[in-house]
């Protein structure tokens, strides 16, 4: 028996917000969190290889990408910066402060060991102009877009035999 006067959601298409080109480069990284919420377990010394950490956000504006890495605790001489005109790597480590003595662990949550985040830039920047700068845990890395090359036009002569 079917109880009709319960109201029904409906999502209407239009009002979903558009993925973004680059989400579309970002599906693995989807995949990987399922499979890891499906397979939730906790191993604080497993490195981070999935591709998902950092967590980042990434703002356009005309000149320039802006990318936001969240790092806490990280001490900025342990990250590594790889840029090419279409990518950005972001590697690093997370050193392990705990000293077994005496005392068991409970519980651990926190990441230590190594990680690695690839990500596609959406349009080429500019290698030369991309700035980093680490404060409160959050590292900031600017990168200004090249200049599209204006075609030159070139004559090109008709042979005629």
């Amino acid at each position: 028996m079917v109880n009709r006067s319960l109201p029904v959601r409906r999502e209407d298409r239009l009002l979903r917000p558009a993925r973004r080109l680059w989400d579309v480069f970002d599906l693995r990284s989807d995949f990987d969190r399922m499979f890891d919420e499906l397979f939730d377990f906790t191993l604080g010394n497993v490195p981070m290889r999935r591709g998902n950490y950092p967590p980042i956000d990434m703002t356009e504006t005309d000149k320039e990408f802006i990318l936001k890495a969240e790092l806490p605790g990280i001490d900025p001489k342990n990250i590594d910066i790889n840029v090419t005109p279409d990518r950005i790597e972001i590697r690093g480590e997370v050193k392990d402060e705990w000293e077994q003595k005496d005392t068991g662990c409970c519980i651990m949550e926190r990441y230590r060991g190594t990680f690695e985040r690839v990500i596609g830039l959406p349009a080429e920047v500019n290698q030369d102009g991309v700035k980093a700068n680490y404060q409160d845990g959050i590292l900031k890395i600017t990168l200004p877009k090249t200049e599209p090359s204006k075609p030159k036009a070139k004559k090109v002569e008709i042979e005629a035999k």
